[in-house]
């Protein structure tokens, strides 16, 4: 008996914890926001196109000097994987960027394709523009 109640709480415990993960999870995707822009320069001798991706979110996983991700509004994908060690990608990490903090991610592609992915830390409360 008391191994059956044993074995009752922990598997409560366990979808109580998943729960408040799946609900935290989800308020960092409703404070998340991206924007995407893509740019063209025209001059006498050339044309040159950019293009940006700016997220602000959460940062659900970060390994220094491989990957980033970080949580994005939207329901079907609820976070972004950015890649830290591509050799074709000139990348900026602000030293204060931990797991759990708030960023902003900006990837930038050039004309040539060369990227440059810059991560600074960002307040949530700045991402909506509210006091939450």
């Amino acid at each position: 008996m008391k191994t059956i109640l044993t074995t009752a709480c922990a598997i409560s415990f366990f979808f109580a914890n998943a729960s408040f993960a799946a609900q935290d999870k989800a308020t960092a995707a409703k404070h998340s926001k991206e924007i995407q822009q893509d740019t063209k320069t025209t001059t006498s001798s050339k044309t040159t196109k950019t293009s940006a991706d700016t997220v602000y979110g959460k940062v659900e996983s970060y390994e220094p000097g491989k990957s980033i991700k970080v949580t994005v509004p939207g329901k079907i994908v609820s976070t972004k994987s950015f890649d830290l060690d591509d050799k074709d990608t000139t990348v900026h990490v602000a030293p204060d960027v931990k797991t759990g903090g708030w960023v902003s991610v900006v990837e930038r592609t050039a004309n040539n394709g060369h990227k440059t992915v810059t991560v600074k830390p960002s307040a949530a409360r700045q991402v909506k523009g509210t006091d939450e």
